[in-house]
């Protein structure tokens, strides 16, 4: 075993502890949300439908933040990526979470989440499906 001088013993132990807290630090970060580049393919105004939640959904997502998608809650159709319909909340944004928070659209097919569109990113995030409760609405 190696002898250890006095001011050696204190700047091993002061090394030990910055390890262990940028450690602990990182493993306490969120991690990013998964992007993939997608172009939204946009409908005309006269296209936006609407469509109700009408039972709350609960998603988590891959970050391990989760949201729940309130019943009553509007949605206007904005545009179609290859998974599905991409809706936008009617008063009020919705976000999802990793390491930093995103304007989302949810993506519907089926009657089923399936994703989320990131019109900022202009990428879609997937997620695992989550059945739906839906009806259509009048534009108001």
């Amino acid at each position: 075993m190696a002898q250890l001088t006095p001011g050696g013993t204190l700047m091993q132990i002061a090394r030990a502890l910055v390890i262990a807290t940028s450690f602990a630090l990182l493993g306490g970060c969120a991690s990013e949300v998964v992007r993939i580049a997608e172009p939204l393919q946009a409908v005309s105004e006269a296209e936006r439908k609407w469509i109700e939640i009408t039972e709350d959904a609960q998603i988590v997502f891959a970050s391990g933040y989760g949201r729940t998608l309130p019943a009553g809650s509007l949605w206007e159709h904005r545009g179609n990526v290859r998974q599905g319909a991409a809706y936008r909340r009617i008063k009020g944004v919705f976000t999802i979470e990793g390491a930093h928070v995103h304007e989302a659209y949810i993506v519907i097919s089926n009657d089923q989440l399936v994703g989320f569109y990131l019109p900022v990113e202009q990428a879609y995030s997937p997620a695992q499906p989550v059945s739906l409760k839906l009806r259509p609405r009048e534009n108001r």
